[in-house]
């Protein structure tokens, strides 16, 4: 129930490899050294469901059923702002965003919903930064304030760079979505020094929290009534009354608590190794269910959202190259991280040490005779459930329970292929981009795609026009798998959601 919100940073990377040339203003000369860098970039996106809410899942999610086949699910207008202030090694960076989507405007929308779905503004990057050498090879980066930090060699299933910062899932179904507006920073120090010309350290202290974005009950990707802004009862009546199971206040970790340090050592000329260690509070909405609270009142229950705090997670990588490709290899284990446990129909979250082991490539094969360029992107992810705690489900008398609600294994796999055609017509390049996932085996909350036998597809067209930097873009995206399934890790929560969708980008 809980999977897909951890899919948000690997739909961000997947929008890394398929964007195309970013496009910035000139750099304007303030004098004394000082220069300032700024770009914005509008989008337009509309995008269209294309079939009929399944019954099955209709049933279990009021977004499924507010939408109709050919409704649209997204209509909106979207700016992001960027600007870099630099004075010889030093600077300050500063972005912002805002959206205005015209089809959560209306009052079928919980206000929560209207807001963060329908539009807002906010505050991204705002850090200062200075670099200076050191020693005889040194070279040191400080970075202070709401910053991106992202370690690791994961692309579409990451582990070590979900750790370390929010992400926003609603803005990663949103076609055209700028990554910055999907990665969200993170108010910390941030610290990069290279001792030797192979040997290089870092580390990172973060002072605020805060929960990545999930879609909201009622909203076209929502597959919970629990979890986003405006989730309120876990069963409600027809008229929106909580039949049981009111929401109390969230559990929410220590802000100050989150740290991590890293080590990169390059082995050979294109072979690198690096081991990390972080110490971090998850992001991911878990719900935590008391159905023995209010006992002989209306509504009885109560389900509180918690965040798991104080995870040890242990990483390495390894990154290579040979030939055209570039190879990326990541293994985590984390303590303290969260899984499902059921018992008597009920689940609850409890603490667990998980094993996942990444495989990736970017291999840029050049011209082929399919295309002028031809970049290929594709990883494999296994994750292990190696121990789970046992807890009580919330009944009295009963025992503790350690069994897992999905499984204790995933197996997945994720691959893109752009195909560009530069110049295709005058002042126009064309970029074909194809992506696919597939969750070949076992389910688990973090690093798949989905319940046993979910795959998903995306194909799309692009042009652009060179003397004004537009965009055009049309996707289409479509969930398969039979959503009719007698076991929780075959669960295939957004199998009726395919959808189509035109995005018109203006970088300035």
């Amino acid at each position: 129930m809980q999977n897909f919100k951890r899919n948000t940073l690997a739909l961000a990377i997947l929008g890394i490899c398929l964007s195309s040339e970013a496009y910035s203003a000139e750099t304007i000369n303030l004098g004394d050294d000082v220069t300032l860098d700024w770009k914005g970039t509008l989008t337009y996106s509309v995008g269209m469901r294309l079939d009929d809410p399944d019954p099955i899942l209709a049933a279990a999610s009021d977004g499924d059923a507010h939408f109709e086949k050919h409704d649209l699910i997204g209509n909106g207008l979207y700016l992001l702002l960027e600007s870099h202030l630099r004075w010889g090694n030093s600077g300050l960076v500063v972005s912002g965003s805002t959206f205005y989507d015209e089809v959560y405007q209306s009052d079928e929308f919980s206000s929560e919903a209207q807001k963060w779905h329908g539009g807002y503004t906010r505050l991204l990057d705002l850090y200062a930064y200075t670099a200076f050498a050191f020693g005889d090879e040194g070279y040191l980066d400080l970075r202070v304030g709401q910053q991106v930090v992202a370690w690791g060699e994961a692309l579409f299933f990451p582990s070590i760079s979900l750790a370390q910062g929010p992400s926003d899932a609603i803005k990663s179904y949103v076609p055209g979505t700028e990554v910055k507006d999907i990665l969200l920073p993170e108010q910390q120090v941030s610290v990069q020094a290279e001792l030797t010309n192979n040997w290089s350290v870092m580390a990172h202290w973060q002072f605020n929290w805060e929960e990545t974005i999930v879609p909201s009950p009622g909203t076209f990707f929502s597959t919970s009534q629990a979890v986003g802004y405006g989730a309120y009862c876990l069963q409600a009546l027809p008229d929106g009354t909580c039949a049981f199971g009111p929401r109390g206040p969230d559990i929410k970790p220590d802000e100050t608590s989150q740290w991590g340090v890293g080590s990169r050592y390059r082995i050979t000329d294109v072979t690198e190794l690096g081991l990390y260690y972080l110490n971090y509070n998850d992001r991911i909405p878990m719900v935590e269910i008391d159905i023995m609270a209010n006992a002989g009142q209306f509504p009885a229950g109560a389900y509180n959202i918690r965040y798991f705090d104080n995870i040890a997670l242990y990483g390495a990588t390894l990154s290579t190259s040979t030939g055209p490709a570039s190879i990326g290899a990541e293994v985590t284990y984390k303590d303290g991280a969260p899984a499902l446990v059921t018992a008597f129909d009920l689940v609850q979250p409890s603490k667990a040490e998980i094993l996942q082991a990444n495989l990736n490539a970017i291999v840029n094969f050049g011209r082929t005779s399919i295309a002028d360029a031809t970049n290929l992107t594709i990883e494999a992810s296994y994750v292990d459930i190696l121990d789970v705690d046992a807890r009580n489900i919330g009944i009295p008398g009963t025992p503790d329970t350690n069994e897992l609600y999905y499984d204790d294994h995933s197996l997945a796999i994720a691959a893109s292929l752009t195909l560009s055609y530069p110049g295709i017509f005058e002042s126009w390049d064309m970029s074909i981009p194809l992506a696919y996932s597939n969750q070949l085996s076992g389910r688990v909350i973090t690093g798949g795609v989905g319940g046993q036998g979910d795959n998903r597809a995306r194909v799309g067209i692009s042009f652009t026009h060179n003397p004004t930097g537009i965009q055009t873009s049309l996707d289409y995206v479509g969930y398969y798998g039979n959503p009719d399934v007698d076991e929780a890790y075959k669960e295939r929560t957004l199998s009726d959601r395919d959808n189509i969708g035109l995005n018109v980008k203006w970088a300035f």
